[in-house]
């Protein structure tokens, strides 16, 4: 039951997240959400948003009367959801704290809820610091034991959360609540600007397509086996002329970059790096394959965007990918390169086009906010 809006409730975000431009999927879950804040039309809640610069351009526009933002200006670039962020709640703490993106301050209001993407750390500790491996899972089984609500995406990382404690040490109510897709995704994409942007990238069809960070854990090396598998399969044929691997180095490049180096279709092999929000929802239009056997994702929006450009998608048969896909992709066994590229060329069929088109209208940001907001008011 949600509370009676008859007096006027404040409610805090922690936006640090979302306040920069090269945005991976908890940035642009935080980005995402303040935008829809943005567009509410709930005058009985007034929303504070905490950062610690001043906002970007794109989410400093359009504010209404409703929505203040609080730059907690904090030199050092450590501790600041722990010594800026708890100061502020200290002697300013709103009537529910929202913590979307990070790790919560300390020193919290009573009703403070926070969303747990995944905890990755603790089935790969390699891909993180020491410091970031340890404070990711206290944070975790800190919010579990101690605050007023949790937030997950997806049913696979509210199980995977569970694990951290013992049951008699769980204290908070564990809610699922799916992301969704940026509306740039799209099949009604002008054809002529595709054209323009695979040329800026160098990239030719047909192609393959891969969006994520070049790491062990976004099972990269796998990938480019896969495709290595295809064009010997294919010699004779162009079905699958690239492989186009979008996003930054991360844990394990060194073995992507040996897998690549190595590869006898090495020249096929395309590294655009980070690419733009603009750009890129023409790349994936442009694709034949989206492909995704990640070997763990919280949720995995880029399933999402695949589907609302009519790109078919693989992804892994594991984790979260299977709820988001709901049927409608292609699902393998991740740690098989065959099977991968099995996958790949069965997802070319017009059926899962169309299955990907029909599932991603289940998820919006709108949808998702508005479940988000029940949340944050309820008694």
């Amino acid at each position: 039951m949600s509370i009676a809006m008859t007096k006027q409730i404040i409610i805090g975000i922690d936006a640090s997240r979302g306040n920069t431009l090269n945005r991976t999927g908890v940035e642009e879950y935080v980005f995402q959400l303040i935008q829809e804040i943005k567009k509410t039309k709930k005058k009985e809640i007034t929303f504070v948003l905490y950062t610690r610069e001043l906002l970007i351009a794109e989410l400093s526009e359009n504010f209404p009367d409703n929505v203040t933002v609080k730059v907690l200006k904090w030199p050092p670039r450590r501790c600041w959801t722990q010594i800026r962020l708890s100061w502020e709640m200290l002697f300013h703490a709103p009537d529910v704290l929202f913590v979307p993106g990070h790790v919560v301050p300390l020193i919290h209001p009573k009703k403070t809820v926070m969303t747990i993407h995944d905890v990755a750390a603790t089935e790969f500790p390699e891909s993180f610091n020491i410091f970031e491996r340890w404070y990711s899972i206290w944070s975790a089984k800190y919010a579990v034991k101690k605050l007023w609500k949790i937030i997950v995406p997806s049913e696979f990382t509210k199980s995977e959360l569970q694990k951290l404690v013992t049951s008699d040490q769980r204290s908070v109510s564990v809610h699922v609540v799916s992301l969704a897709y940026d509306k740039k995704f799209n099949k009604n994409i002008d054809e002529q600007q595709i054209v323009t942007v695979l040329n800026i990238y160098h990239i030719q069809k047909p192609f393959l397509l891969s969006v994520g960070r070049l790491e062990l854990k976004k099972n990269t090396v796998r990938i480019i086996k896969a495709f290595e598998l295809l064009k010997k399969r294919n010699a004779d044929k162009e079905v699958f002329g690239q492989l186009v691997l979008v996003g930054g180095k991360g844990h394990g490049y060194e073995d992507v970059e040996k897998a690549i180096v190595e590869s006898p279709y090495s020249h096929d092999i395309i590294l655009p790096g980070y690419v733009s929000e603009e750009d890129l929802p023409y790349i994936m239009n442009a694709a034949e394959v989206f492909v995704f056997p990640s070997l763990y994702e919280g949720f995995g929006i880029p399933i999402l965007e695949a589907f609302a450009c009519g790109t078919p998608v693989v992804t892994s048969k594991t984790t979260s990918c299977v709820e988001v896909a709901g049927g409608a992709a292609v699902l393998v066994d991740s740690h098989s390169v065959d099977n991968i590229a099995n996958g790949i060329e069965q997802a070319m069929k017009k059926e899962f086009v169309e299955n990907g088109l029909a599932r991603v209208k289940n998820f919006s940001w709108e949808k998702t906010i508005t479940q988000i907001l029940n949340i944050l008011t309820e008694k």
